[in-house]
C-alpha cells in the first residue's frame, strides 16, 4: 500500500482501544490520533536505514526492519524503557503523560505496526516468519494482478485504498470537526463513488490481460533485481548486465510463444484511441499493438520499456530524469539507429520469418501500426476498431489496409 497505511492505523487503533481512548481528555485524544497516523507510516521509514546500508529503497520489504518480529521486539524494548524511565518523570509531565495514557500510546505503536504489516501482507508481500525464514508471503496479491501497463495506481488494490481513506475521513471528521447538515450526504456520496470505482477496477481487471509478475518470482517485478546492479529489472535495459540490451538479446522463440498465448486470451484491446472511452480502456490496461509486443518481451524476461527509455535519454542534449515519449516511434528509431530496418515488398506476398517486428507507414512516413510476425505467416497486431486481441494473417492485414500502406518496414 502507498497511501492507506496511516488511515488503517488510525481506524484500527480507534476500534481496538475505543473504550480506553474515550476516557482521555480531548487534547490527549487528538494527540493519540496524530500519533496513530504517524506510527502507521513509521515502518516505511526503514528507507532511511537502507541508505545507511547502501541498499536500494525498493528492497525494504526484503529487509529485517520490515518484519513482524522486528516491530514486536521494538515495542517490547519501548515498553521496558517506559517502565524504567517513568518513575523519574517530574510531576508536571506525569499530569499529562499518565500511566494509562502512556500505555495507550505504546499500544497504539504496536497496533500501528501490526496493521501496517497486515496491509502489506494482504495486498503486498512481507517476510512473515522472519528470522525463521526470509521467504515472502502474501494473501491477495495475485487475486487481482495488475496490468503491466496500468500498474498499481490503476488496480483494484489502489481503489480499495481510496475507500479506506474515505472511511477514515468520515470517522475522523465526525469525531474532531464541526458538524454540518450536509456532512452525511457528502460522506456517503464519496464512499459510494469509492465503491463504484472498486467495481470498475475489478471489472477492468477481469476484462484485461494482466501479467505483471514473472513466473519464477514470488514477488512483483517492481521489486526484483536479478543481476543485483541496484536497478530494478522493470527499469533495467540490460537485465543480465552483459552490455547487450534486452531487445537484441531476447529469446524470440519465447517471444513468439508469448504473443500466441496473449492472443489466445482474447482479452480487451483498443486498436485506436479516438474517443474518451478508448483512452479510458487503454489507461486501465487494454492492449494495443505495441503493448502486445511489449508484454510478450516482458514475459520473456526481456522488458523493452527501459531499452527505449535509455535510447531516448542518450539522444537528448539536455539530460533529465522525467521523460515522456511515443514508444512506437522510439522503437522504430531504435531499430533505425542500428540499421536493422528494411523495406518489404509486401505486394509479392512473401513468406515472412517469425519473430520480426514491422511497421506500417502511410504516405507521409508516419507510423499507422506496428506488429510482430508469427508462425505460418500470421502476425501479432491489433487493428483499428478491434475490441479484443485476435489472430491475424499477413494477407488479412494487407487486405484490411488495402492500398493505404505505401511502406512496409520490417526488422532484418
Amino acid at each position: 500500500m502507498f497511501l492507506a497505511h496511516a488511515p488503517i492505523s488510525y481506524l484500527a487503533n480507534e476500534s481496538i482501544q475505543k473504550e480506553k481512548i474515550s476516557t482521555l481528555k480531548n487534547s490527549q485524544q487528538i494527540f493519540i490520533a496524530v500519533l496513530s497516523l504517524i506510527f502507521g507510516i513509521l515502518p516505511d521509514f526503514d528507507f532511511l536505514i537502507l541508505m545507511m546500508f547502501d541498499r536500494p529503497s525498493y528492497t525494504h520489504h526484503d529487509f529485517f526492519t520490515h518484519t513482524l518480529f522486528y516491530w514486536t521486539a521494538l515495542w517490547l524494548i519501548l515498553l521496558l524503557l517506559s517502565k524504567l524511565i517513568y518513575p523519574y518523570l517530574n510531576r508536571k509531565t506525569k499530569q499529562f503523560l499518565t500511566e494509562d495514557f502512556l500505555k495507550i500510546i505504546l499500544n497504539a505503536f504496536l497496533i500501528a505496526g501490526l496493521s501496517h504489516f497486515l496491509a502489506d501482507l494482504l495486498i503486498g508481500h512481507i517476510m512473515l516468519f522472519y528470522p525463521i525464514s526470509d521467504r515472502q508471503f502474501t494473501i491477495l496479491r495475485y487475486l487481482f494482478e495488475p496490468s503491466y501497463f496500468t500498474g498499481y495506481f490503476g488496480s483494484v488494490y489502489f481503489a480499495i485504498e481510496i475507500l479506506i481513506i474515505g472511511i477514515f475521513f468520515m470517522v475522523f471528521s465526525r469525531k474532531f470537526l464541526k458538524k454540518h447538515k450536509w456532512d452525511n450526504f457528502v460522506a456517503y456520496i464519496l464512499l459510494g463513488i469509492s465503491v463504484i470505482y472498486i467495481f470498475f477496477t475489478a471489472f477492468m481487471n477481469i476484462q484485461t490481460y494482466n501479467n505483471s509478475f514473472w513466473g519464477d518470482s514470488n514477488k512483483p517485478i517492481m521489486d526484483d533485481d536479478k543481476d543485483f546492479d541496484t536497478l530494478r529489472d522493470v527499469e533495467d535495459w540490460d537485465l543480465d548486465n552483459d552490455g547487450i540490451d534486452n531487445i537484441t538479446q531476447a529469446d524470440y522463440q519465447e517471444v513468439i510463444s508469448n504473443v500466441e498465448s496473449i492472443i489466445d486470451s482474447n482479452k480487451l484491446a483498443m486498436g485506436e484511441d479516438e474517443n474518451i472511452l478508448d483512452k479510458v480502456f487503454l489507461k486501465y490496461g487494454a492492449l494495443n499493438s505495441y503493448r502486445l509486443i511489449s508484454q510478450a518481451f516482458f514475459e520473456a524476461n526481456a522488458p523493452i520499456e527501459p531499452v527505449l527509455k535509455d535510447h531516448y535519454l542518450k539522444s537528448l542534449d539536455n539530460k533529465k530524469y522525467t521523460v515522456s515519449f511515443d514508444h512506437v516511434e522510439m522503437l522504430k528509431d531504435f531499430f533505425e539507429s542500428k540499421d536493422m530496418l528494411i523495406e518489404l515488398n509486401y505486394k509479392a506476398k512473401p513468406l515472412i520469418i517469425p519473430g520480426k517486428i514491422f511497421f506500417l507507414l502511410d504516405d507521409k512516413g508516419e507510423i499507422m501500426n506496428v506488429g510482430i510476425t508469427l508462425l505460418d505467416n500470421n502476425v501479432g497486431i491489433v487493428l483499428p476498431g478491434e475490441r479484443y486481441v485476435q489472430r491475424h494473417s499477413l494477407d488479412g492485414i494487407l487486405l484490411f489496409y488495402g492500398d493505404t500502406i505505401p511502406t512496409f518496414q520490417i526488422v532484418q
